[in-house]
């Protein structure tokens, strides 16, 4: 999907990225709690079951300055529950403030984002619009990921449901 999406619109940035739905907007954290990060997000993932997840068709996000086109991810009363449950954790367990660790959620799979500029946004649109696209796929594991002035890479792989 992502490749016929760059020969078609040109390189892409989310190229670059692993697919992946983020449940926690990136932040800012000391090294040093890192190693208790992972610790305590390994822990939270036991307590969470495998679920399935839903992919169907495309959208957008209206932000003018990094255009988004993304495929849909359907919502589970599952997958709400996990992103609660984690919300809560991190006000908990980290002291998140609510302006971090924020309720408001979209799950989706970026397919473009940053590098789209308004007449590649224009072009592309309409094409994934109304395309359909479905698939459905179980996920097993939270990543917690960091990046490192280039790419995100994986600093802990959490099991859900334990070992």
């Amino acid at each position: 999907m992502k490749q016929d999406f760059a020969e078609n619109f040109g390189p892409m940035y989310a190229l670059k990225v692993l697919p992946h739905i983020t449940l926690q907007v990136p932040f800012t954290a000391d090294p040093a709690l890192e190693k208790a990060f992972c610790d305590e997000l390994a822990e939270f993932a036991k307590t969470q079951a495998p679920f399935e997840v839903s992919l169907n068709g495309f959208g957008t996000f209206p932000n003018k300055q990094n255009r988004v086109l993304f495929i849909n991810v359907e919502k589970s009363e599952t997958m709400s529950a996990l992103h609660r449950q984690l919300i809560n954790f991190l006000r908990k367990e980290f002291g998140f403030s609510t302006m971090l660790a924020r309720t408001g959620f979209t799950p989706h799979v970026t397919v473009a984002f940053k590098d789209l500029e308004d007449a590649q946004f224009e072009k592309a649109w309409p094409e994934y619009e109304n395309k359909e696209y479905t698939a459905s796929f179980k996920v097993n594991n939270l990543y917690f990921l960091r990046h490192n002035g280039k790419s995100w890479e994986v600093l802990q792989k959490c099991k859900l449901g334990g070992a």
